[in-house]
């Protein structure tokens, strides 16, 4: 089944709606070239336009939802809630439409990160079985297992080779629907290395070295990177909240007003929703480092 986020309606509803608003779906999918390879990198056997109406359907049904909502709260409550609903339900729809065109390429930097985290240990094992006189059908079945996302794509690849499929289409086939560029980059030195008859084992530990450097460059950034984000934490959950309660006190003893009594629970779930947010955010920021 397609995984629709955001979607009040079940999803084989959507996908059947979306099939009768082909037309708006091919306009939507001209203008995010990039739609068809994101769905094919991901695995969601659909064409770009049904799954673009699919997401025109999810925020047109979010915006009604939303305003008709709203309008029956307002009659309710006998409170003019017209022009709120409208901007409101505008919004809901909006956000739900640009979430579901961005879910593929979420999707995609999720599995990216998931493929280049085990992709510097499966090499240096198809390089060693390589090296060792070990034929490469036999190498990639034997990196099959064992390296999570990057033995999924070769067991593929091994699967379109005993079904017939040429190494070389099997590795350019691969090659399309892997959204991790390293990755591709590794298949087509493979493929190259087979056109041109050159060693395989050769071919593999030149890449290696390379992404060895690549990954020891992207923990040096993630270091300096880190630096400003430490100040921006100590100030914002530091500095400002203990200066600015002081600050907050003061002002109001002179004044001879009370603290309302709400501001402090305020403060800390503030705190604790940015620190939330904070430590999620380093987390995404980090490279993968293999295990």
């Amino acid at each position: 089944m397609i995984a629709i986020p955001f979607t009040i309606l079940p999803p084989p509803l959507v996908m059947g709606l979306a099939k009768h608003m082909r037309g708006i779906g091919n306009f939507i999918a001209a203008l995010f070239p990039g739609l068809k390879a994101e769905l094919l990198q991901v695995d969601m056997e659909i064409p770009a336009r049904e799954y673009a109406a699919a997401a025109a359907v999810v925020g047109i049904s979010n915006f009604a939802a939303i305003f008709v909502i709203m309008v029956m709260i307002g009659i309710a409550t006998a409170t003019d809630l017209l022009f709120l609903s409208l901007v409101t339900g505008l919004l809901v729809g909006i956000s739900s439409f640009t979430t579901v065109l961005m879910y593929p390429k979420i999707l995609s930097i999720r599995r990216t990160r998931s493929l280049e985290n085990q992709l510097i240990p499966a090499l240096r094992q198809l390089m060693i079985e390589l090296r060792s006189g070990v034929p490469l059908f036999q190498a990639m079945t034997s990196v099959s297992e064992g390296y999570g996302e990057v033995s999924g794509e070769f067991r593929k690849m091994v699967r379109e080779m005993n079904a017939g499929v040429s190494q070389a289409d099997a590795l350019a086939e691969a090659a399309r629907r892997i959204p991790s560029f390293r990755f591709r980059r590794v298949l087509w030195q493979i493929s190259n290395a087979l056109k041109v008859g050159s060693d395989l084992g050769t071919a593999l530990d030149s890449m290696l070295d390379e992404l060895t450097r690549e990954r020891v460059d992207d923990i040096r950034r993630y270091g300096q990177e880190l630096n400003p984000w430490v100040m921006l934490y100590m100030i914002a959950a530091v500095v400002i909240p203990s200066l600015g309660i002081t600050m907050l006190i003061i002002v109001l003893s002179f004044l001879n007003i009370p603290v309302p009594k709400i501001v402090f629970p305020v403060i800390l779930i503030a705190l604790v929703l940015f620190q939330v947010f904070f430590m999620s955010f380093v987390k995404s920021r980090r490279p993968a480092v293999d295990e």
